[in-house]
This record gives structure tokens, C-alpha cells and sequence, in this order.
């Protein structure tokens, strides 16, 4: 029992000093990363960066609370930046770091006045009035100032508010004094008095007096100090009536800079001086390009839905982490719209002229399409006008750029994108450069940006080490040495243990949003799939076989395979969105004999086509539907024959493609809104609309790629939504869109993700290679064992990759839980 006793009692204190030696190595972190964010304020201040000073004295006073040097940089951060809220926050963390006086209680007091917190200024004026020097020159009118105060709080008349205003000025300038850290600038303050200080006297150094007695300079804003001896009359004393202004104050209304609003002053009916305006507009812009209360980018949206999880995540990247931050919203809660609002914000600001946009190959379209409808930015791509005669010059000039990583990171591209300077840069998907042993991060890494965004819901998806790889291109070194942090991190498989979780999420807290569905509010109704599996028409399943045999029968490689992918996309559409291409393929004299000749007969089987099974099921659906219905279609030969059919059995319709233009949609879609009936639309017609005023929605034709299906399915059910969607598929039995919907529903539940479920899904398909390819290598065997073979090992890859994805998900919710939200 003795030899147990022994035992647990070294176990004990061995976990003691294990912890007294965390919690010194963690005070000793907290120590020197509160000195770097002072001397960043401090460089700031020197650079007149008065919002990046604050943001810096603000974070380095919450983790040194009670460091006086600090305390004073803070206030004097804030005096700069001329902000209420800045001010008040800097004067009450001063009173609580350091042992006050007077004069800083009086004016904090005054500011809690003016912010409308009237009992915390009563407050701070009784503990100003019990720490009132008795023997002080300026007693007097630190008195009359702290009256004056309490006057104005408890109603009192205008006179005492008069009679404090020459105080005022002086226990502000001491104030002023305690944010002082330099000898020179405190013995310019005095001299801004009109009196020197005479030779040998001590210019009082705001440091030392910090926690001691208010500095004896002579700094009331008259200009002169009070006679020695000489004591102001005690306005409790005289009463209200007997208050005057003393004989040595001038009597000059002065306002203060801060409460000075460019445009009003603007607005004045009277003409003011050319010079006057100027400065107020100067003023204007100034205030407006350091706070960010205001966010501009939301007055300048269009068709955005305000949501404050977002509204607060872009201000707090804004004038928190100053433009660089990890944004790891949950799936679905925008995260796209969050780096919008930031990059607009900046472009409004005039604080960005260049951007670059690096996201997936699958996105770049959807990224520019949700900027321009949302945002109003024009981005540009790299498969843009001119790209073959200059392809690097894209890179050039000003304005927002949007490319897939995969061709930034190219040896064609990767020198001119690292070359040129930009001034934020945006990562989507940011987990794919998590590994720094690849190009993306290499490339990512030598990108020259004074702002950078990273975007993924999965920050961490093998090992903690991918983490500090994201957070390395932000902040380099926020998170320590490499080796230094695996060592404390990373526990047995690269996985963070229990007992330090809580200490990393401290560190991310600084660098970090990620808000949850739960937290965020964000629920939407749920969404009912279903499947109308067609039996084609002798025409229609002879065009299809016909292609079918062609895709078979000729080495799909080259320029034949996209074609051949096109023509079998088409057919399980319509005959009508083929038969345009089969002409023109026909009588491509540069195309391979062998392929015009299989192309021949399902060119002629097109030709004779009159109707479409598929199109009288879509009929029979809609007869009884009440209110709206969404029909999408991926080609605009489908969307003309059904516009025909539709009129012909006197459905009232309106159509949204490529050829409308953006205002004539917006009427379109309110006549639907309005009057019911069906909403036809491509893909390309629908981009940047919100549709949720329909719950109705039709997948006449089904495209390979999922994302595709479930952008359509998101244009309805997106927050906003307040019933639940339904949505038909309509199926050529026996085509490849079968097999594709099998799979996918069947494997991954398409139609029961979250949006933005499947792009993350697809994300861990090995090989790297598209899910349209790998169907349609499937499809090409010849042999229906071999089919069957290939669509099973697709089929167990997509299991795999939702079981991956389900994984990783549950780990970063076990580690970021929901503390990192704003």
C-alpha cells in the first residue's frame, strides 16, 4: 500500500510540474506574441495605419491585460484613430491595467457620456471625485470639469457645461500625455501651449506617471497655467448662476475632430471655402477607408441575402485579421459570399486594384458568374479573348481574375502569375495546397499579396501538420517552428489530443472563422427526388443506339472523344438538341471518314424525328401543378421544341437562355412569379438567379457531372426557401444518365446532400481525373461484363470517397467544435 501510495504521489507530481511548465511555456507564448503585435502597432502608428494600429494594441492588451506600456500604446492607437468606440475601449482597459487618475477617469467618464452609457459615467466620476489631488495647481479645473460632468448627467443647466470646457481641454491633453511614449513628442505637446517648459524643468514622461499622479505640465488649452496657489471657484458652491468662465479662457467654441463628419460638414447651407471642401472630402475618405462599421459592399450588392453570420465574418476579416484569415464555414453557409463581400469591400475602398481568384476547374465559371450578379466585378478568366496570342498576358493590369489553380500552378503560367504583384489573393478549396510539398503550395507560397483569403470546409483532413500549412501562408509563424508544433500537437496518427485542443483553438481564434449551421441559424426545408425512368420511341432509341455503336466502334481518343461525349449528352436529351450537330459533323470534310460514316445513320434517324417521349412525360407531370414549376435543360434545341409543345397544349411559359438579356430575365421570371405556369432555362440562362419563389423544379435532361445537378437544385432550395422542394427526374431509360443517376443515388444519396456536399465528395476520387470521364470510359467498354465491372469500381470509388469525406468532417467538428464562429 506504502509502494501505491509513493506511486500515485510521483504520478501527481510529475503531472504537476507537466502543467506548471505548459502553463509557463504558454505565458512565455502569450508574452511575446503580445510585444510583436505592439511593435507592429507601433510601426503602424509611424506608418499613420490607424486602423491596423488599433487592431494590433487591441489584441496586444488582451493578452498582456496588465502590461502599462502596452495600456498606453493602446490609447494612443485609439486617440489616433479618432473612434468613440476605440477610445473608450482603450481608456477603460488603461484603468484596469494600471492605477488611475483623475484626469483619465474624468474623460473616459466624458466619453461614456457622449456613447450614452450614463451610469458607468456616474460611476467613473465618483471614483474621479475620490482620488481628486488636494494639492495639485490644476485641482481647480479638474473640479469644475467633473462637475460640469455631473450636471450634464443629472440635467443640470448649459452653464456647467460651459464653465468645464476649459477643463476639458486639459485633462484630454493629459490623456494625451499618458499615450505619449516619447520625451520629444511630450515636449512638443507642452510647446503647442505657447510656453515652453522652463530650462531644466522635467517634461513628464507619460510612463512613469501612468500609474502615479496626473503629469504638473501645463496643458490646459488656454495656454496658460493657473497662478500658483490661485483655486478656481467651487461651482457646488457658488451655484449655477455664479459660473463663469475663468478671466484667462478664451471663449472660442471648439468641436472636436473626431465628432467632425466630412459630409456634413458638406452639407451646410452656407458656401464654404474651396479649401474647407477638400479637406472635408479628404476627411470623408479617410474615415471610410479605415472603418469598416459601414460595409459598402452591402449597399452595392444585388439579389444578396443578408445573413449576419456572413456580414460578421467579412467585417471581423476586415478589421480583426486585416485581410488575411482562414475561412472554414460548414459546407453550405457561403463562404464564396463572405470572400465577395471582402473583395468588394476592398475594390470599393480603393484599397485592391489587382486580385486573383484561384479555385478549382469545376468552379471558375461559378466563381465568376456569383461576382458579377452579386458583386457587380467584372472578372476575367484565362479562357478569355486573346488568350492564344499573348496566354501570360492575362496576369497584366488591374481588375479581378478568376483561374483554376491547376492552370496557375502550369509551367506555362506559374512565372507570370508569381511575378506580378497582387494585392489579395483568394484560394478556394485551400485544402488542396494543405500538403507543402506541392506545386499549389508552392505556388500559393511565392504569390506577392498584402491580402490573402483561404477558403475550405475541412482545414484538417489526415494530419494536424495540414493545418499549420494553411496557417503558414497567412501569418508565417503565428503557429511557431514546424518541429515545435507536431512535437505539441500533433499526437499519435498526426492527430490532435483532448488536452491541447483548447490551447490551439486560442491560436486560431486570431486567424480563424469558421461558423457552424447550427450556430449560424441557416435551416432549410427538406427537398423530396424522384426518378421517371422514359422508355424512348423507336426513333429516339435508334438515334441513341446509333450513337452508341459510333462511341464504341471508333477509338474515342482526341478530338473524337469530347464529340462523342457531346453527342450522347445530347441524345438523352432530345433528337432536337442533336440534330444541329450531327448535320454540322456530317459534313465536316476535316473529320475522319470512318466517323462521318458511323455518324450517318443517327444523323438521318434526327432528321426524321417528330416528337419526344420524355416531352409527354413532362406534360403529364405538369397537368394539375399548381403554382410555378422550373424546367432545365442543358441545350437550346430541347428548350425550342418544349417552348413549341408547351404552347401547343396552351401551358403558359417563359424562357431564360444565353439570348435574353439579364434585364429581360428578371421580367420574365416575375411574370412566372406572378402568373404561375413554367420557367424554361438552360444552365446559362439561370446563372446569378435566386429562384426560391418556386419549389417545383424538373431535370428534363440530366448533365454528367453532379455539381451540375446540384447547382440547378440549389438556384431552389437555398436559404430563402421556406417549402419544401420537389424535384423529377426525367430519365432515358437504358442511357448512360441511368447508370449515372444509379450510381449517385445510390452510393453518395445525391439528392439528400447539403450544398456543396458533392464538390467535396468528388474532391477525393482518386486519380485526379473528372467523374464525366471516368463515366464515360466506363460506358465505352464493349463488353457488357466489362461495363458492368467498370460502373461497380466507379460505383465503390464514390462509397469510399463519401466515407473519406464523413470522416474528415467529424474530426474537424471534434476540433473546431463551434467556438470559432463570430
Amino acid at each position: 500500500m506504502d509502494r501505491e501510495k509513493r506511486r500515485v504521489k510521483r504520478a501527481r507530481l510529475r503531472k504537476a510540474r507537466a502543467r506548471n511548465v505548459t502553463e509557463a511555456q504558454q505565458t512565455l507564448a502569450q508574452r511575446h506574441r503580445a510585444q510583436d503585435l505592439a511593435a507592429s502597432a507601433a510601426a503602424s502608428l509611424l506608418t499613420r495605419d490607424w486602423s491596423s494600429a488599433v487592431e494590433h494594441a487591441a489584441r496586444a492588451a488582451a493578452l498582456a491585460p496588465r502590461d502599462p506600456q502596452i495600456a498606453g500604446l493602446y490609447v494612443e492607437a485609439a486617440e489616433a484613430t479618432r473612434s468613440l468606440r476605440h477610445r473608450i475601449a482603450a481608456l477603460e482597459h488603461l484603468v484596469r491595467a494600471t492605477t488611475p487618475t483623475c484626469a483619465v477617469l474624468t474623460v473616459l467618464a466624458e466619453l461614456q457620456c457622449a456613447a450614452g452609457n450614463q451610469g458607468r459615467s456616474l460611476e467613473l466620476l465618483a471614483q474621479a471625485r475620490a482620488i481628486l489631488p488636494r494639492r495639485r495647481a490644476n485641482r481647480g479645473e479638474l473640479l469644475a470639469h467633473l462637475e460640469a460632468l455631473e450636471w450634464r448627467l443629472e440635467g443640470g443647466s448649459r452653464a456647467g457645461a460651459i464653465a468645464g470646457g476649459a477643463a476639458r481641454g486639459a485633462a484630454r491633453q493629459q490623456v494625451l500625455l499618458l499615450a505619449d511614449r516619447g520625451p520629444a513628442a511630450a515636449s512638443g505637446g507642452a510647446a503647442s501651449s505657447g510656453h515652453a517648459p522652463a530650462p531644466g524643468a522635467r517634461v513628464p514622461s507619460p510612463l512613469a506617471d501612468r500609474a502615479g499622479a496626473v503629469p504638473t505640465a501645463a496643458v490646459a488649452s488656454s495656454g496658460h497655467a493657473p497662478a500658483p496657489g490661485a483655486r478656481a471657484p467651487s461651482p457646488s458652491a457658488a451655484g449655477p448662476a455664479a459660473l463663469a468662465v475663468p478671466p484667462a479662457t478664451l471663449e472660442i467654441p471648439v468641436t472636436l475632430g473626431s465628432d467632425i463628419a466630412g459630409l456634413d460638414a458638406l452639407a451646410r447651407p452656407v458656401a464654404d471655402d474651396p479649401d474647407d471642401v477638400t479637406l472635408a472630402l479628404m476627411a470623408t475618405a479617410l474615415h471610410d477607408a479605415e472603418s469598416f462599421d459601414r460595409l459598402l459592399a452591402l449597399e452595392h450588392a444585388q439579389g444578396l441575402l443578408r445573413l449576419s453570420h456572413q456580414e460578421e465574418t467579412a467585417r471581423k476579416v476586415l478589421a480583426v485579421f486585416l485581410g488575411r484569415a482562414l475561412l472554414a464555414d460548414e459546407v453550405g453557409l457561403g463562404k464564396t459570399i463572405e470572400a465577395g463581400l471582402v473583395l468588394s469591400e476592398y475594390l470599393l475602398r480603393g484599397r485592391v486594384q489587382r486580385a486573383l481568384v484561384l479555385a478549382p476547374p469545376s468552379l471558375v465559371a461559378q466563381w465568376r458568374e456569383e461576382l458579377a450578379a452579386k458583386f457587380g466585378i467584372a472578372a476575367r478568366t484565362t479562357e478569355g479573348a486573346g488568350r492564344h496570342a499573348d496566354p501570360t498576358g492575362v496576369w497584366d493590369g488591374p481588375g479581378v481574375i478568376v483561374a483554376s489553380l491547376a492552370t496557375a500552378r502550369s509551367e506555362r503560367h506559374r512565372e507570370a502569375v508569381a511575378a506580378r504583384p497582387w494585392d489579395l489573393v483568394i484560394v478556394d478549396e485551400a485544402h488542396t495546397v494543405k500538403n507543402h510539398r506541392t506545386e499549389s503550395y508552392a505556388l500559393v507560397e511565392r504569390l506577392q499579396s498584402r491580402f490573402l483569403l483561404l477558403l475550405t470546409a475541412t482545414p484538417i483532413e489526415n494530419r494536424v501538420e495540414e493545418l499549420y500549412n494553411l496557417v503558414g501562408l497567412i501569418r508565417p509563424g503565428h503557429l511557431g517552428s514546424r518541429a515545435a508544433f507536431v512535437k505539441r500537437f500533433a499526437g499519435a496518427g498526426g492527430q490532435v489530443s483532448e488536452s491541447v485542443r483548447g490551447e490551439l483553438r486560442s491560436l486560431l481564434g486570431e486567424i480563424m472563422v469558421r461558423n457552424t449551421r447550427a450556430l449560424s441559424g441557416v435551416h432549410l426545408p427538406p427537398r423530396f427526388a424522384r426518378t421517371q425512368l422514359v422508355e424512348p420511341g423507336p426513333e429516339e432509341q435508334a438515334l441513341y443506339d446509333e450513337i452508341v455503336r459510333a462511341l464504341r466502334s471508333l477509338a474515342a481518343t482526341g478530338r473524337v472523344r469530347p464529340l462523342l461525349s457531346l453527342l450522347l449528352q445530347e441524345a438523352g436529351s432530345s433528337p432536337f438538341a442533336v440534330r444541329g450537330t450531327l448535320a454540322r459533323l456530317t459534313a465536316d470534310e476535316t473529320l475522319p471518314d470512318t466517323m462521318r460514316a458511323a455518324l450517318g445513320a443517327a444523323a438521318d434517324f434526327a432528321a426524321r424525328a417528330t416528337g419526344s417521349e420524355k416531352c409527354r412525360a413532362l406534360l403529364r407531370a405538369l397537368e394539375g401543378a399548381a403554382g410555378p414549376t422550373i424546367v432545365f435543360t442543358r441545350f437550346r434545341g430541347t428548350l425550342a421544341f418544349l417552348a413549341e409543345a408547351l404552347a401547343r397544349a396552351g401551358v403558359s411559359h417563359e424562357r431564360l437562355d444565353g439570348d435574353v438579356p439579364v434585364p429581360a430575365r428578371e421580367v420574365a421570371i416575375e411574370r412566372c412569379r406572378t402568373n404561375g405556369g413554367v420557367l424554361l432555362s438552360t444552365d446559362v440562362g439561370s446563372e446569378g438567379l435566386n429562384l426560391q419563389f418556386c419549389h417545383r423544379l424538373v431535370n428534363f435532361d440530366l448533365p454528367w457531372n453532379p455539381m451540375r445537378i446540384e447547382q440547378r437544385i440549389g438556384r431552389l432550395h437555398r436559404i430563402g426557401q421556406e417549402q419544401p422542394v420537389d424535384v423529377l427526374n426525367l430519365c432515358l431509360a437504358g442511357s448512360i444518365e441511368e447508370r449515372i443517376l444509379g450510381i449517385l443515388d445510390e452510393r453518395i444519396n445525391l439528392f439528400e446532400l447539403v450544398v456543396g456536399e458533392v464538390e467535396m465528395i468528388l474532391g477525393y476520387l482518386e486519380g485526379g481525373r473528372e467523374f464525366p470521364e471516368l463515366v464515360l470510359d466506363a460506358f465505352a467498354e464493349d463488353d457488357e461484363t466489362a461495363r458492368t465491372r467498370s460502373f461497380a469500381r466507379l460505383s465503390d470509388a464514390l462509397a469510399a470517397a463519401r466515407q473519406r469525406y464523413r470522416t474528415v468532417k467529424a474530426f474537424d467538428e471534434a476540433l473546431f467544435r463551434s467556438e470559432l464562429g463570430v
